[in-house]
């Protein structure tokens, strides 16, 4: 039987949250709606990706990400064409405004990250990277 109070998905679930809340409150300025800064990630990773692959990164729906992609073009942040070779294929592709951004999440993602693990040594930071990147290899395709 699981234990309801200490397993490894609620402690995966409330360092989501709390991660995420500390970003929502450092980026609020840059209207940046809660977890649009993760098209912005991906995006700086590999500029131009196609709007499906974001999707499926970052995890959400078609229609989800449709929705915020519109909102950060809205904002200046990206825009959206279609691919050269393929017409049912949207890109997306920061802007100059979309790029001057990079500093201030990296800033603030950093700020996030220093208060999640204020609490460990820097050798149990180094574990818990890679912890979190071995178990965050997609278990499930598609």
């Amino acid at each position: 039987m699981i234990d309801m109070e200490n397993n490894e998905v609620r402690h995966l679930f409330r360092l989501y949250w709390q991660v995420s809340r500390l970003l929502d409150r450092e980026l609020s300025s840059l209207e940046l709606g809660h977890g649009r800064y993760l098209y912005l990630f991906g995006l700086y990773i590999r500029d131009g990706r196609k709007q499906q692959e974001l999707a499926d990164i970052i995890g959400i729906d078609k229609a989800a990400v449709t929705r915020a992609l519109g909102r950060l073009e809205q904002t200046g942040y990206v825009r959206r064409a279609p691919d050269g070779t393929d017409g049912r294929v949207t890109r997306v592709f920061l802007t100059a405004r979309g790029r001057e951004l990079r500093p201030a999440l990296e800033a603030a993602a950093a700020a996030a990250i220093d208060q999640l693990t204020a609490p460990l040594t820097a050798s149990e930071r180094d574990t818990l990277r890679a912890l979190l990147a071995k178990v965050a290899t997609p278990i499930i395709a598609g």
